[in-house]
Order: C-alpha cells, then sequence, then structure tokens
C-alpha cells in the first residue's frame, strides 16, 4: 500500500515536471524516470533497500546517506560519489528535481551495487596467480620527465609489487621483466595463457601547464551501457561492451584505490571508467592504476624513489588482499 501510494505521488510529481514515470525491471519497489532518455531512480527510494537512512542539504545540493556499515555523499549535478570517503566516478550526472537527487539507473546497476553488494567468485575458484604489465617498454618510453622515463619507474614498481606478492604466496606473471617492448594486444593474451586470475596495469601520468595535477586514478573497463569517465559526452561509448566480470572489475578498482589513498598522501582523482585495449581484452577481473604524476613535484617524489615505490607496491598488494578476500569470502581456507 505504501509503495503504490508512493507511486502514485511520484507518477503527478513528474508529470508537472514533465518527466515520464517508468517501471524498473529488476527492482520492484522502485520506479524510474526518462531524464535526458536516460532511466532514473529516486536516490532516497533507492536507498531503502539498503536501510541507509538519508541527510538532505538544500544548500549544497548534497545528499549523505549512512547505515552502521557503509556512507555515501552525492552532490547534483556531478558524475561523482563519495562512497566511505572515497571518489568514485559515474557515468551520468547525477539530476536535481526540486528537492530530489535522482540517479542514472545503469549507474546503480554498475557502479553503487557491485560496490555494495560485492560479488562472490564461483566455490572454489581462488585468487592465487596474479598479472603485472608494467606500462611502455621498449620503443615506447612512455611519459618523459627531463632524463626519466615512464617505462623505467612501471618496471621498478612492478618489480616490487611482484616482490611482495610472491612473499605472500601468490604466483606472478610479467608481461615484461626488463626493457623490452609488448604491444598492448600480447599483455593480456600473456596472462590468460598462463592461467592468471587479476590483471593489474601499472602507469604514471603526465601533464603540462603551470600547475601541474596531482592525484591518484584508478580505472576498470567501462561496462555495457555505460559511459567512460573521460567521454566528452554522458552517452559517449555507450553501445560497446563490457566484458563477463564488470562487477569485479570495479570491485578491484575500488578496492586498490581505497588501500594506496589509505596509505599515502595522494590527491583523490577517483574510480574511473575507460575502455583501455588492456582492459578490453583481458579474460580476468583487471584494473589500471595511474600512480600519481610525474610532472607533480609532490608525486614525482614518490615515483622516483625507492622508498616511495615501495610503500606504494605495499599499499597495492594491501588492495589485491582486500578484493582477494571479499570476492572468497565464505569459502573453506
Amino acid at each position: 500500500m505504501f509503495w503504490e501510494k508512493l507511486r502514485r505521488w511520484l507518477t503527478g510529481f513528474l508529470a508537472l515536471a514533465g518527466l515520464q514515470l517508468l517501471e524498473a525491471a529488476n527492482q520492484p519497489h522502485l520506479a524510474t524516470v526518462s531524464i535526458n532518455g536516460q532511466p532514473y531512480i529516486s536516490v532516497v527510494g533507492w536507498s531503502s533497500l539498503y536501510n541507509l537512512s538519508s541527510r538532505w542539504e538544500p544548500k549544497s545540493s548534497e545528499l549523505r546517506l549512512t547505515n552502521r556499515w557503509t556512507h555515501l555523499e552525492f552532490k547534483a549535478d556531478t558524475r561523482r560519489v563519495e562512497v566511505d570517503d572515497v571518489s568514485v566516478n559515474l557515468s551520468f550526472p547525477v539530476l536535481r528535481v526540486g528537492d530530489r537527487l535522482y540517479l542514472a539507473l545503469r549507474d546503480e546497476e554498475t557502479v553503487l551495487r557491485p560496490l555494495l553488494k560485492p560479488p562472490r567468485l564461483p566455490a572454489g575458484r581462488k585468487i592465487t596467480t596474479i598479472a603485472l604489465s608494467p606500462g611502455h617498454g621498449g620503443k615506447d618510453p612512455g611519459h618523459i620527465e627531463g632524463s626519466r622515463t615512464e617505462k623505467y619507474y612501471t618496471l621498478q614498481l612492478a618489480l616490487e609489487v611482484q616482490r611482495l606478492l610472491q612473499k605472500n604466496g601468490f604466483k606472478v606473471i610479467m608481461s615484461r621483466s626488463d626493457d623490452a617492448y609488448v604491444s598492448l594486444e600480447e599483455r593480456p593474451a600473456i596472462a590468460r595463457k598462463r592461467g592468471a586470475d587479476l590483471y593489474l596495469c601499472l602507469h604514471f601520468n603526465s601533464a603540462g601547464g603551470a600547475e601541474a595535477p596531482q592525484g591518484l586514478e584508478t580505472y576498470c573497463l567501462t561496462p555495457s551501457g555505460a559511459s567512460s569517465t573521460n567521454d566528452r559526452g554522458n552517452n559517449g561509448g555507450s553501445a560497446r561492451t563490457g566484458n563477463r566480470w564488470d562487477h569485479e572489475n570495479l570491485q578491484l578498482a575500488y578496492q586498490l584505490h581505497r588501500a594506496i589513498l589509505s596509505e599515502i598522501d595522494f590527491g583523490d582523482r577517483g574510480v574511473r571508467h575507460s575502455r583501455f585495449k588492456e582492459l578490453a581484452l583481458a579474460e580476468m577481473p583487471a584494473a589500471y592504476i595511474e600512480g600519481g604524476f610525474m610532472s607533480n613535484h609532490e608525486d614525482a617524489k614518490r615515483i622516483f624513489s625507492e622508498s616511495g615505490r615501495t610503500r606504494f607496491a605495499a599499499a597495492i598488494v594491501d588492495g589485491i588482499m582486500a578484493f582477494k578476500r571479499l570476492v572468497e569470502r565464505g569459502q573453506p581456507e
């Protein structure tokens, strides 16, 4: 009775705003509205499914949701949500209608649901073998800052991650272990042929300008029907497919990003979506780390120093371990 009354009220309200009410096929207690051709849902209505209490800040257009396990912050007209103080990018903007915020249904399905209802691996499947892909190599130097090349520092970081993973009992596959060029197509193929359970690309950013950007970006593959973070339009590339690991990809990127931020004073540029070729071709859960800007003084100190890379590598391993515990939960040791 309550939901039917709410539905009737929402239908009338949205009609006044010129919006169409639809049914959310996968959530019987939610209704969707069509905004700019995309199905949207009420954030407050959705939050009830997770027993989240809400607090609306009309002056800042921010909505805070909390329960005993998690907290989220939404802000109108942005494509970001804070999940336990970690910035996560959405494919579509959160929109305000009156004093209500609306979330794209595709973002609920591909971003928030995997975070709030983490996927589990099939019984008996374990995370034991990690593939590391140090960016660039050989004829491809990557970014260059003075005499320093990205290809050198991605390899140094990967070697330290390899050492720490092996210390923790993992088998590690390297797409390259020296200054060799390996094509983007070959790297995930190597991981597949050697039975990797996770695939991790390691890169560093660089940018010009008087005030060089700073901070950490962690990417996963853009799911089907969603937009990549760096797409200019809301619907860019949305017809392309993701892969069978979309939910695991998002959770892996989130756990890595969260672990790194908790241990290193990075700027948080967010968990992001992209259709980088390595992510698109990976046949296992995969993530892509842009570990700071070589062109930024503070980031460069971490990238170019052995102690900084050791600390960074330890945080990456912590993120992998967090993901492993989460997706293997309930399985016998």
